[in-house]
């Protein structure tokens, strides 16, 4: 029963490694303007989750901030793919060039809003107000405000 199960594992895994040979191996490389506006867009969308969230903490709505913090843990991993070397142009984004000289740092960044996210969502499943704004003004402290300050350059002008 065991080889059975070991070579179905290898013939999968055979598959795998021929499918991918056969395509090539390769992923889209996003150019400089795809990159900086599918980045633009997750912020965006994780500054508008953000919103909701301290606008549900205010209201006193306890339990809603669970999905919107498991958002942010999910988009937390799309960050370090949305920043490929070389993506850097002042005119039309913020990012600055320290994300890639300080590149271990920006990806702990993003682990770091992934964890404080996956706290907040388990905090606000309790439904214990005080606890959860604790956990919502970490959040907002450690990660995003940390990560904008090292990271993110002035506003662009128009």
């Amino acid at each position: 029963m065991k080889r059975c199960i070991v070579r179905a594992g290898i013939g999968v895994l055979a598959a795998a490694v021929l499918a991918a040979c056969a395509t090539g191996g390769e992923q889209k490389v996003m150019t400089t303007d795809e990159a900086i506006a599918a980045r633009q867009k997750l912020m965006k969308e994780q500054g508008a989750t953000m919103k909701r969230i301290q606008d549900d903490l205010k209201a006193g709505q306890i339990q809603p901030i669970a999905a919107d913090a498991k958002k942010l843990e999910e988009t937390a991993k799309q960050i370090p793919a949305l920043f490929p070397q070389g993506s850097l142009n002042p005119d039309k984004s913020r990012a600055k060039p320290e994300i890639w000289q300080k590149w271990s740092d920006f990806e702990e960044d993003a682990k770091l809003l992934g964890s404080k996210a996956t706290m907040l969502a388990a905090t606000a499943r309790t439904g214990d107000g005080p606890k959860t704004a604790a956990a919502v003004a970490d959040l907002g402290k450690t990660t995003c405000g940390a990560c904008h300050t090292t990271f993110r350059g002035p506003e662009l002008k128009k």
